[in-house]
């Protein structure tokens, strides 16, 4: 039975599931909210500030709920919420609002993906795109004031990792406009508008989408770039190792320190690649670089047509498919296809990434590979990475959830990554229990990628608190992960700006493991 409190609690975070989508426009149509797709996220220092103001308020509200007079369900909402919404009041604390852009996201990969996910059925939906695009212009006005203030305070991107943004710009640029993704809702044989409108949205894509990209990549060209800071970790910034452990504490879920993630991290490496070494020497090998170096160098293990990655990739997750019913009581209703990463993310995009359906499940999931340089991306490498993306991981997981009537929709649609993300590591491992790996280079793919999480708790605490270079950096993880030089280095400037992130996977991992055991030893 619901007390007083539960259902005021209850009430709050629907307001607040609207409040988000009010502030963030582009979130409600990525979640299926269609009833803000005529405007664009108003990001000025003004209305970020204010949102502040209003957290801090709802921090308050939030105190004043007695939580012994909570259902248990409630009081675990209670206490997710207020996580999430502390990591908020903690990033405009640091300023993290200075740095709205760099190679993994911003407007520049962001408003082409909102673009692919409108509904384009009626005239009110081709209206509400002409508005976005009226109001881009405005947009990245307030883009640059931010990374203006960021300049002049002294929160800027690292500059390595600011390289390919102007480039990302270009390539969605095609000279022929109406080839370009912004044109995609026009390219249909019937359309339910006039001619009037149809020609306001070609003026609109070329005079004001176009235009404000243009002068954005000037501004980053000729302003910012030049005045990006060349040091790498956060330590650098005005309260940077706070932050930085603030980042940890959110994207792990845990009190764990920089040193100490560091040190599980370097413990893991060496438990992992001792038993990469014992499956080498099977396959006829004693020398670790001799192998990587054949790995790398033999055609075998590559595509040669983008079709046939994907082609793989599909078939493979159908193998995965069929078993999932021995290992899961439950499972997901909703769909999910294998598509390619955009051109113009790709060079700059790590190996995958999983995307979500919206709250209605009206939208399949999609697990996006990177086709970008085919000589890169390993055939051995395909099963753990499809585990990980698809099913079990990513996409069973977050599908589920979606499913889950009794809670919230904040709950429901949240990014918990130690959680996220060490599920679907822990997904990897089990595709050895699911009978997957039977070719030991597979075996190797899925020990390379857990390496490779085992890696990126040493690397990442090494440039944000122990002053790393790129190169070492880079370095290091080339060796133990067998990955070549670039899909390193893409992967270093990823750790660079996402502090802490890249931490979540092995440590997730490593609790998910130990509650297993946990539950095994009660089992018996």
């Amino acid at each position: 039975m619901q007390t007083t409190d539960d259902k005021r609690l209850d009430e709050l975070f629907k307001r607040e599931w609207n409040h988000d989508f009010e502030m963030s426009p582009e979130y409600a149509t990525f979640m299926g909210e269609h009833k803000y797709n005529d405007r664009l996220s108003d990001i000025s220092f003004e209305s970020t500030k204010k949102y502040n103001d209003y957290e801090k308020d709802l921090l308050q509200e939030l105190k004043g709920f007695d939580q012994d007079s909570l259902s248990e369900t409630n009081k675990i909402n209670l206490k997710l919420f207020l996580f999430k919404l502390q990591n908020s009041l903690n990033s405009f604390e640091f300023q993290e609002y200075l740095m709205p852009l760099n190679q993994m996201y911003g407007v520049q990969t962001s408003f082409s993906r909102m673009v692919l996910m409108s509904p384009f059925v009626k005239e009110s939906d081709y209206q509400n795109y002409l508005s976005r695009l009226n109001a881009f212009p405005n947009y990245i006005d307030q883009t640059i004031s931010l990374l203006d203030e960021g300049i002049k305070t002294g929160f800027t991107i690292p500059k390595i990792a600011m390289a390919d943004v102007p480039n990302q710009i270009s390539r969605q640029l095609v000279d022929d406009y109406k080839k370009s993704t912004f044109y995609q809702p026009l390219n249909k044989e019937k359309l339910p508008i006039d001619d009037q409108l149809k020609n306001e949205i070609e003026n609109a894509i070329q005079n004001k989408l176009y235009t404000s990209f243009e002068k954005l990549k000037k501004y980053l060209l000729d302003v910012y770039i030049p005045n990006c800071r060349d040091s790498l970790g956060m330590s650098e910034l005005p309260k940077g190792k706070d932050f930085y452990n603030e980042k940890l504490s959110f994207f792990t879920t845990t009190k764990l320190t920089a040193e100490e993630i560091h040190d599980i991290g370097i413990k893991e490496v060496k438990r992992i690649f001792a038993e990469m070494m014992v499956l080498i020497k099977t396959l006829g090998f004693t020398d670790y670089s001799k192998f990587l170096d054949h790995l790398r160098t033999n055609p075998d293990f590559y595509f040669k047509d983008e079709k046939d990655l994907l082609i793989h990739y599909r078939d493979f997750a159908k193998r995965i498919d069929k078993e999932l019913p021995a290992f899961f009581k439950v499972l997901p209703r909703l769909t999910y296809g294998v598509e390619k990463i955009p051109d113009h993310q790709a060079p700059s995009c790590p190996t995958a990434y999983y995307m979500g359906s919206d709250m209605d499940m009206t939208r399949a999931g999609i697990f996006y590979a990177n086709t970008y340089q085919l000589e890169t991306r390993p055939k051995y490498e395909m099963e753990a990475l499809t585990l990980h993306e698809a099913v079990p991981g990513h996409h069973l997981q977050i599908s589920l959830a979606l499913e889950l009537s009794d809670l919230p929709d904040f709950r429901k649609s949240a990014r918990f990554i130690g959680y996220i993300e060490g599920w679907a590591l822990y997904t990897e491992k089990l595709g050895a229990e699911m009978g997957f790996y039977t070719d030991p280079y597979a075996r190797f793919g899925q020990l390379s990628f857990e390496i490779w999480r085992a890696c990126r708790l040493v690397v990442d605490t090494g440039l944000h608190v122990f002053n790393w270079t790129r190169d070492k950096s880079i370095e290091y993880l080339q060796y133990y992960t067998g990955k070549n030089k670039d899909a390193c280095a893409v992967e270093v400037d990823r750790y660079i700006v996402m502090p802490g992130q890249a931490t979540s996977y092995k440590i997730g991992e490593l609790k998910i493991l130990e509650l297993r055991k946990k539950f095994e030893d009660v089992q018996g």
